[in-house]
This record gives C-alpha cells, sequence and structure tokens, in this order.
C-alpha cells in the first residue's frame, strides 16, 4: 500500500507539473548553414582548431600606434570550436601614449601603417604592409557570445578602409569605419552600431549611432548571430537574421576586419572582474551571385552633409523634415524630373514636389503646376555634393542651418555644409 501510494502521489505532481506554466530556457541562436542562397562564399573562419590562421590575421591591435608593440599583442585561445579573446588583469594598455588605460586583445586581417588614426598623431610606428583579407561589399557574419562583466569596456567587430588610395592617413579618403557590433559591457542586452567616414566626404560625415534593445535572448549567456549586408547603395544589419536597421550609402573601397574586446575605451571605467572574455563562433563572408554594380535609379534619398539626416515629407507637416529615414522609407525618397534646364524633387510616396510658393521661409511640399519656377531648382556640384538653388529666387539654396529638423532656403555661400546635399541611388 506504500507503494502504491507514493506511486499515486508521484503521478499527481507530474500531472500537476504538467499544468504549471513551464520556464523558458535560455538558448543558442543555431549557427546558420555555410551554405546561403543567392551568394557564394568568398572568406570563413569557423576557428575549429587549436591556432591562429596567421595566413588571415595578425594577433596585434593597431600596431603602428604602439610604441611597444608587444603591449598590443591579444590574449585569446580556442575552446570547443570557438575563438576566445580576453583581458586579464594584469595585462598592459595597448598604447598608453594615445589611448591612455585602455587595454585590447584582438585578431585583424591586415598590418599597415597608417590605418584608423583615431588620435590625430604623426607618430606612427612603421610596418610592412600586410593584407590577409581585404574586401569591397559582400554579406557579413558572425555568431557569437558576448562578455558578461559588466564594468567599463566593451566587445567589436568592425572594419575600416585599406586607405589605398595615399600612403598616409590625412590625405586618404578610404577611411571609413563600420561597427556592426559595439556593445558596452554595462548594457548587455543591447546592440550597439556605428559607422563614420573620418576623411571620407562621402560616407556618413558625422558619427552614426544606433543603440537598441536585442530583439530576443540573452547576448552574454547565448550564442547569436550578427551580420552585415554591405552593397553600393547600404548596409543593413541583422540580428538573428532579422533586419534589424539600415545605413544608406556605403564605402566604395576594400575595408579589413577587426575582432576585439577591450577595457575602458569610452565606455566607462573598468571594474574588477577579470578575465573579461567573449566567444566567437566563426566569422564568413558571402558574395551575392547578382555581382554589385551601382544601379542608377530614379529613387533617391537626399542626405545632408552637415546633419548626415535624409530630406523626407511627413504627411502632417506643410514643411519638408529631415532627419532618420522614416518608418515608410517612400517619404524619404525622390525623383529628380528635369524641365528647361532645372530639376524639379518629387516625392515617391505622395507625389508632391519640394517648393516654396509661399515664401515662408521653409521648403514645402505639394502638388504644384510643372510650370512654377517655385519648384524647378537648378543644381551646383560642390565639391563631391550638390547645391540646390531656386530658379524663382534666384539668390536662394535649400539648407538646414538653425538645426530645426525644416528645411530652410535662403542666402548660403557654397562651403556652407548645411546646403551641400547627396543623391543616394535606392
Amino acid at each position: 500500500m506504500k507503494k502504491i501510494g507514493k506511486l499515486f502521489l508521484v503521478g499527481m505532481m507530474t500531472f500537476i507539473g504538467m499544468m504549471l506554466p513551464m520556464k523558458v530556457q535560455a538558448a543558442d541562436m543555431p549557427a546558420n548553414p555555410v551554405d546561403k542562397p543567392g551568394y557564394t562564399l568568398d572568406y570563413a573562419d569557423e576557428f575549429n582548431g587549436d591556432s591562429l590562421d596567421k595566413s588571415k590575421w595578425t594577433d596585434y591591435y593597431l600596431p603602428h600606434w604602439s610604441k611597444n608593440p608587444e603591449n598590443a599583442k591579444a590574449n585569446y585561445r580556442f575552446e570547443n570550436g570557438c575563438l576566445v579573446e580576453y583581458i586579464t588583469k594584469d595585462q598592459q594598455a595597448w598604447s598608453p601614449e594615445h589611448d591612455g588605460t585602455v587595454k585590447s586583445s584582438a585578431i585583424m586581417s591586415f598590418d599597415k601603417s597608417w590605418i584608423h588614426n583615431f588620435s590625430g598623431t604623426m607618430d606612427n610606428q612603421d610596418r610592412n604592409t600586410w593584407y590577409g583579407y581585404k574586401t569591397k561589399y559582400g554579406y557579413f557574419e558572425i555568431r557569437a557570445k558576448l562578455a558578461n562583466c559588466g564594468g567599463g569596456g566593451h566587445q567589436a567587430w568592425w572594419m575600416v578602409g585599406m586607405q589605398q588610395d595615399t600612403n598616409d592617413w590625412f590625405n586618404s579618403k578610404q577611411t571609413g569605419e563600420i561597427d556592426i557590433l559595439e556593445t558596452f559591457f554595462s548594457t548587455p542586452n543591447a546592440w550597439r552600431t556605428a559607422a563614420y567616414g573620418w576623411n571620407d566626404p562621402n560616407f556618413q560625415t558625422s558619427w552614426w549611432i544606433n543603440q537598441d534593445a536585442v530583439p530576443q535572448g540573452n547576448p552574454t549567456e547565448e550564442f547569436h548571430i550578427y551580420a552585415m549586408d554591405w552593397t553600393p547603395n547600404s548596409l543593413k544589419f541583422y540580428y538573428d537574421n532579422q533586419l534589424v536597421r539600415v545605413i544608406y550609402g556605403s564605402p566604395d573601397y576594400e575595408m579589413g576586419t577587426i575582432l576585439n574586446i577591450y577595457t575602458d575605451a569610452g565606455s566607462g571605467e573598468h571594474n574588477d572582474v577579470w578575465p573579461k572574455e567573449w566567444y566567437v563562433d566563426y566569422y564568413r563572408v558571402w558574395k551575392s551571385d547578382k555581382g554589385y554594380d551601382k544601379n542608377e535609379t530614379e529613387e533617391y534619398l537626399l542626405r545632408n552633409h552637415q546633419t548626415g539626416k535624409y530630406a523626407y515629407i511627413d504627411p502632417e507637416k506643410a514643411n519638408v523634415q529631415y532627419g532618420d529615414i522614416p518608418e515608410n522609407e517612400d517619404y524619404a525618397k525622390w525623383k529628380v524630373e528635369n524641365v528647361d534646364g532645372y530639376v524639379r524633387l518629387k516625392n515617391i510616396a505622395t507625389d508632391e514636389y519640394m517648393h516654396i510658393e509661399n515664401l515662408s521661409g521653409y521648403v514645402e511640399h505639394g502638388k504644384v503646376p510643372s510650370t512654377y519656377w517655385s519648384a524647378q531648382w537648378s543644381v551646383k556640384q560642390v565639391d563631391n555634393y550638390l547645391k540646390f538653388t531656386n530658379r524663382w529666387q534666384i539668390d536662394k539654396s535649400i539648407h538646414t542651418e538653425d538645426m530645426k529638423s525644416v528645411l530652410q532656403y535662403g542666402e548660403c555661400p557654397d562651403t556652407w555644409w548645411t546646403s551641400q546635399w547627396q543623391l543616394i541611388d535606392m
């Protein structure tokens, strides 16, 4: 009887347990297949061995900016098919003369003097140029688990231009930086991305930084997939195969890759939790089977040089706005129509034109006749940008000088970045 009673009790407890809500356990995002439909694998490192592939990677971090390059050498190991980069308490600052207390463990796909002159110094340590893997355009992906240590510091997966147009930093225009993953230890459930052109006049003339909570999961307890699709027209960022954010426009030159972990580095003072480490399961790059010809279309984004923001229409407002791309991208897309040697800027979403018919001081939008000079603009090339001057008010150009998120028009010299614009193919 006691045995039967015990069995009955166990059965009842099992039944009750089945009826209660189940606790969802943390789960890794599975690795993607190596074969990607519509793409061909260009390079992959699965980190399955016990040593670094020195034909593609160096384990020194920007050694040309360190007076003692050995301080820039990474700490890392291979564990369960992953690259594990880590920082120890007794690790030396990699470049105290230029980067203070920052410690870094990194692998890079290049080694070259003058690359990424973040401090503006002339104190370059000459290096023999070496390229392990540099490329332009592609679908880039890593699978990683982030550090769970708190305090100041971050892990980063980023790319920098290889500056093949000059032999220095100061005259190069191929200096773009793309931070695909730059998540701070202090905000472990956020995904931070950033981009800046540095000397590149055609890519992100001001810092673009975006940080949001990850769509799902716990990045410090689970592996997740981070990816970027780099095409001539845009940079698209993916988390676990979901498109999360887009930058319109992109660098048009070869870039190299850095995977690293830092302390400090603008993200607060480090704490006393050691080691600080993150895991990278693989690094892969595919190329589209369609190629990467830049398609000339009739649809453009209109981006301001000074602000890096885009002209768009808010249907609830009479004036043309500028800012981030709205949720309905068509409100930020424009068609350029030619009229008697001038252009009209027509919005894709509304079929309305930019005009200054009411002389309000702001650029308006509306369905004005094609004969209205108030909606016609001359286009002047200013360096790598365009300046739009009205046909009717011949000394008035579109600008953003007051920084009020509304397009203005008025007299402004060619040197004003607020009056300079880029048309970005869609």
